[in-house]
């Protein structure tokens, strides 16, 4: 399917399932000859060129029927190179498929034939599917309009002349019902005084039985109540059920005036009522002069086409029974039923009461959970301070619930505006010592080839600024498989291709090395002054000539099929832009050029976190151009045609890499700020609240976890007789629940609960609030420094080491387990005396 042409105009005719393709124009040629099959297959299309012995000149608006058996093919009329604009009898070609010969008709050139019709371009053909073909109107040229009608019997290849509708008309279409009468659909009617597209409300019909000719009034749209736009040079096929499908045209004026369709109309010839669908799916572009044809039966095939100076060369189906353009046959699914079955609402009313029944039951198993978890939920909100009135702690929650909403829309905000994020390019310059050479193309275009040897034929040599030759990397391109077409068509176009190997590079210092620029003189005819030599640039990665002519070396090339086909669709309609000069005759040339390697991003939902993201490495080429003058004296200085120099425009390597301006890791940033912005407000109105040491795993531990966290506690924090610190009351009589008459304690015993008490509260804070470094190196610290005599005679009120106190851990209350993991330092005896002695003789001095 790579080597359909772009082309329009064309004699097509439908041969089982397949579109028989004959002549037409394209962008360069404007009578072809090439013969085609397009095959539409169960879910595709193939495309072949058909082999042709003695086939006919190059045919342009011709017609084609064929034999009722499908072994011959009748051409008829159509514009050649030796007819335009000349009065000759109609020609015709014939083309058996068996033999794949094509045969003239006899009378081709015979000027003197009589009841034969002139030739002529736009007409219609219909064949009866019997022995008779019936030839309508046409036209020479613009002002010779046609307007008789012949039948032309294919067993004795004579015509006959009909009734004429008295009307000159072209560019309409000619659809055979199966009841024997030929339909006439558009055109442009032509008089002695005015031409008008003929009208949708009245068509004209022939009746072969009666061999009469009458004007059919139709009725519109019976939705909108309209009629299908007028129109000349459609498309029109007739279905099974005699019903006519017409596609596209034009306004049939000149080419500063057309406009052109792409909409289709069906006509109802049982009714004669117009239909006007409101189609699904992406419609073909707007063109007139395609082929078109029912293949299968169902589905109407479009193809090829143009639109003013635009050749097409897509093949669009589009289904009448659906009114859909497909993009695959798979899309052609049967929609017909809309609504939903009574079937899939009972399935779905069913499963919401099983559904319904499920959740009533976890409710109800799990009752006891969910109230623990309500009254959980309940008390982690509601946490008034002693003293705080109602309203208070009220305000504090709705204010706390208000900023979490701000809270979570401008979560909102900035995640969405991180994955709506916008790309940017960053362009990222390293230096280097050397860099790559582009691929360079240079087509002649004007400049005919007059042979190897002689010296007026296109060529092109190179050399670098140090005198090394690089020619052996200028290899001639094969146009017989592809020919770039440029608009101004100045004549032949001969092209070369500048492609050195990965190891040939340009270096900015002088020494061992192949230089700095490429300098390309380019040899042609020098008589031919109106001449273009067409350069373009290509990474050498991304060059499709390598794909397209076949070029054979160890650089790969990771340009998709499908974006070779578009850069060749791009060379035929001329329209490339980028990285593409001219170089005139006689004339000076810089060029400069930065191979950057640009990396885009993927379309994966990695890369919107904003860490390490997923690229496609993509060579590109960036290019300036510098032309001089033509000089009128060139050809006396050289035998050549004109000098280019290309060189790099830094010797750097260059990155663009492909960013997004918004990503998560952003976001996070903007999350946080303003989450301590809104903590500091709900601070700032009521107060600083502690945190809790546990976080969420402690406070929401369940079962085993739960019972693990409470016997570590209970273990390490134990109590003989003192009760919790800031849970209970340090006495009794300062309970809530205080009662009367309580007994005296003695003062030892009061003092031992305050000392228990208060070595608890000291070992919660140095295990989940404080951190006791400080308090440890104070320790050492003091331990370090040299004893005053009298601390030295009273002796300490603590032992120098915890650890290894002698002091019996019996006696300690039961606390001295909570210090076993001090990393306080340990002194000996001996080093205390030293300490002593050092501070006596001190105090000595």
């Amino acid at each position: 399917m790579s080597s359909l042409p772009f082309q329009a105009g064309s004699a097509f005719v439908t041969r089982n399932n397949s579109l028989i393709i004959f002549g037409g124009q394209n962008a360069t040629t404007v009578y072809t000859n090439n013969l085609y099959q397009l095959t539409q297959t169960s879910d595709s299309f193939t495309w072949e060129e058909l082999p042709q012995n003695n086939p006919p000149p190059g045919n342009l608006y011709g017609q084609a029927v064929i034999s009722s058996t499908g072994q011959t093919m009748l051409l008829l009329g159509g514009l050649s190179e030796a007819t335009v604009n000349r009065e000759m009898p109609i020609q015709m070609y014939s083309y058996n498929f068996s033999t794949q010969t094509w045969a003239g008709w006899a009378n081709n050139n015979n000027a003197n034939a009589t009841n034969v019709p002139l030739n002529r371009q736009m007409f219609s053909a219909s064949y009866d599917n019997s022995n008779t073909v019936y030839i309508f109107g046409g036209s020479l040229n613009n002002t010779a309009i046609y307007q008789d009608f012949y039948a032309l019997d294919t067993r004795s290849m004579s015509f006959t002349p009909l009734p004429s509708p008295n009307q000159g008309r072209y560019g309409h279409t000619a659809s055979f019902l199966s009841n024997g009468k030929l339909v006439i659909i558009g055109g442009v009617v032509a008089t002695a005084e005015t031409r008008a597209l003929a009208s949708m409300e009245q068509i004209l019909v022939y009746d072969t039985q009666t061999r009469t000719w009458s004007a059919q009034q139709t009725q519109p749209d019976s939705t909108s109540n309209k009629y299908p736009s007028t129109r000349s040079d459609h498309s029109a096929v007739v279905t099974k059920d005699n019903k006519i499908i017409i596609f596209g045209g034009d306004s049939g004026g000149d080419m500063r005036t057309r406009q052109y369709l792409n909409s289709v109309a069906i006509l109802d010839t049982n009714t004669w009522t117009w239909t006007v669908p409101a189609i699904d799916g992406i419609p073909p572009s707007r063109r007139s002069f395609a082929a078109a044809g029912l293949l299968d039966g169902e589905h109407l095939t479009v193809a090829f086409g143009t639109s003013l100076n635009t050749y097409y060369n897509d093949i669009n189906v589009f289904t009448p029974n659906d009114n859909k353009w497909l993009q695959t046959f798979s899309d052609n699914t049967n929609d017909s039923s809309t609504g939903v079955s009574a079937g899939l609402i009972a399935g779905v009313t069913i499963a919401g009461v099983v559904l319904l029944c499920i959740i009533l039951f976890l409710l109800w198993r799990f009752q006891s959970y969910l109230r623990w978890l309500v009254v959980r939920i309940h008390h982690d909100i509601w946490k008034p301070r002693t003293g705080e009135p109602v309203w208070a702690e009220t305000s504090r929650i709705v204010s706390q619930i208000f900023l979490l909403l701000v809270f979570v829309a401008f979560l909102v905000f900035v995640i969405r505006q991180a994955i709506t994020s916008p790309n940017v390019t960053q362009r990222i310059e390293e230096p280097a010592a050397q860099v790559d050479v582009p691929d360079v193309r240079f087509c002649f275009d004007g400049f005919p080839n007059y042979g190897e040897m002689d010296s007026r034929s296109p060529g092109v040599i190179c050399q670098t600024d140090i005198g090394y030759s690089c020619t052996q990397f200028v290899k001639p391109l094969n146009m017989s498989i592809f020919t770039p077409t440029f608009a101004s068509q100045l004549g032949a176009v001969n092209c070369y291709l500048f492609r050195s190997d990965e190891s040939f590079k340009m270096t900015s210092t002088s020494g061992a090395n192949n230089g700095s620029r490429l300098l390309f003189t380019f040899f042609g005819d020098q008589s031919i002054s109106y001449g273009r030599v067409h350069v373009s640039l290509y990474p050498k990665a991304m060059d499709p000539n390598v794909k397209v002519y076949n070029v054979n070396d160890d650089i790969p090339v990771i340009m998709s099929d499908f974006d070779v086909l578009t850069w060749q669709n791009n060379e035929r309609n001329d329209i490339q832009t980028t990285n593409i000069f001219e170089i005139e005759p006689y004339s000076y040339n810089a060029l400069s050029y930065k191979l950057i390697d640009h990396r885009y991003l993927q379309s994966v939902g990695w890369n919107y976190v904003g860490f390490s993201p997923i690229t496609n490495s993509t060579p590109e080429i960036e290019s300036n151009f510098r032309a001089e003058a033509p000089n009128p004296n060139y050809t006396q200085t050289h035998a050549d045609l004109a000098f280019m120099a290309v060189y790099p425009e830094a010797y750097a390597n260059f990155t663009d890499r492909e960013v997004k301006m918004y990503t998560l890791l952003n976001a996070l940033g903007f999350v946080g700020g303003v989450f301590g912005l809104l903590v500091a407000v709900q601070t700032w109105l009521f107060g600083f609240r502690p945190s809790s040491p546990w976080g969420t795993v402690h406070r929401w531990a369940v079962g085993d976890l739960k019972r693990s966290l409470l016997r570590g506690l209970q273990s390490n924090f134990k109590t003989n007789e003192s009760s919790i610190p800031l849970v209970h009351p340090l006495h009794p009589r300062f309970s809530m629940n205080n009662v009367s008459n309580l007994e005296y304690e003695p003062d030892g015993q009061r003092i031992s609960r305050v000392e228990e008490r208060m070595q608890i509260l000291e070992m919660l804070f140095k295990s989940y609030y404080v951190n006791d470094e400080i308090f440890r190196s104070l320790d050492y610290a003091t331990k370090s420094s040299p004893r005053s005599p009298t601390a030295a005679e009273a002796g300490t009120m603590f032992p120098s080491s915890e650890k290894d106190s002698a002091i019996a851990r019996s006696n300690t209350g039961g606390f001295s387990h909570m210090f076993n993991n001090r990393n306080s330092t340990d002194s000996s005896d001996d080093d205390d005396d030293e300490s002593r002695q050092r501070l006596k003789d001190h105090q000595h001095l």
